[in-house]
């Protein structure tokens, strides 16, 4: 079978971020990649790139190298970026599909109409930033508002992407997901990184990973793997609790719902884009074309593409 591959998870920083603040969240984005946040950061990019850059036009040729077809670049509220998006789109349409940041203040229909009209067909939640007290710290699944965000991406077709923060935080709630996303049978729902196995110290934690992996058996809902060199640096490459993990994920939520994705820049400070590939054909837990789901069918299936 023919190698084929969709990162459905990577992040682009434009030549303009450079220096750009966020009063909000008291962010800055600094040379050599970093993320200042207040007195503390991290890096969204390995340090040598020092004008802290990851255009869709690297990210287009990084593609090429390994011979990725298609990605699908997402964004945080934290560093919203809608009109970058949009125009990689709109410059590279066979090769990258985009997700909007909508929030749920005065106007927001029009504003999920217009970047769909520009081209974006997903829309990011990402729950730690979303629900930080700088943003909607009492907002959920089942708000009344979220609700109404589902509503109408389902009517344009839209998919939505959720990063439910990790595991311990008071907003990974799965049964209210699990409420949530059983209302809106025609929407596409994708959780990230594995539905967020960190920490998984405890028991408790572990079940609670779990749940949230029920959640993924949903019939319109999906699991994307990225970030695991981050969750499981300490470790290093190949990341054997992530493959671990991977085998139970397959075993709750099913093969056909495991998505490939890196969520590069950051993850190219701890592992190269070919190790991020690679890992995944070390699980010893999916066979050939269930590997080929991974790395292209079902991302094509979650993300229309």
């Amino acid at each position: 079978m023919m190698k084929r591959y969709i990162d459905a998870h990577v992040h682009i920083t434009p030549a303009a971020a450079l220096g750009t603040k966020n009063d909000r969240f008291g962010t800055e984005v600094m040379p050599y990649g970093y993320l200042k946040m207040g007195e503390e950061g991290f890096y969204t990019m390995p340090p040598y790139i020092h004008d802290s850059q990851f255009t869709e036009d690297t990210l287009v040729k990084l593609m090429d190298v390994y011979g990725v077809e298609k990605a699908v670049i997402l964004q945080s509220l934290m560093s919203p970026q809608n009109e970058a998006v949009a125009k990689a789109v709109e410059k590279y349409p066979d090769r990258l599909a985009g997700a909007m940041i909508i929030e749920p203040v005065d106007g927001w229909e029009e504003q999920m109409e217009y970047w769909y009209g520009r081209g974006l067909r997903a829309i990011k939640f990402e729950m730690r930033a979303y629900t930080d007290p700088a943003a909607y710290p009492d907002i959920g699944y089942t708000d009344p508002r979220m609700l109404k965000l589902f509503e109408k991406a389902q009517k344009l077709g839209l998919t939505v992407t959720i990063d439910p923060a990790p595991v311990d935080f008071p907003v990974y709630e799965p049964e209210k997901l699990l409420k949530a996303i059983r209302e809106f049978p025609a929407l596409h729902f994708v959780l990230c990184h594995m539905a967020y196995p960190r920490p998984l110290d405890t028991p408790e934690l572990e079940t609670r990973w779990e749940q949230m992996l029920t959640v993924a058996a949903l019939p319109n809902c999906f699991l994307d793997v990225s970030a695991m060199p981050d969750f499981f640096d300490a470790e290093g490459w190949p990341y054997p609790t992530a493959l671990k993990l991977l085998k139970k994920a397959k075993e709750v939520a099913g093969a056909q719902k495991l998505i490939w994705g890196t969520d590069i820049s950051g993850t190219l400070n701890r592992a190269t884009y070919a190790q991020m590939m690679e890992m995944f054909y070390r699980a010893d837990c999916l066979n050939e074309e269930e590997l080929d789901g991974l790395f292209y069918r079902n991302a094509k299936r979650a993300y229309r593409l």
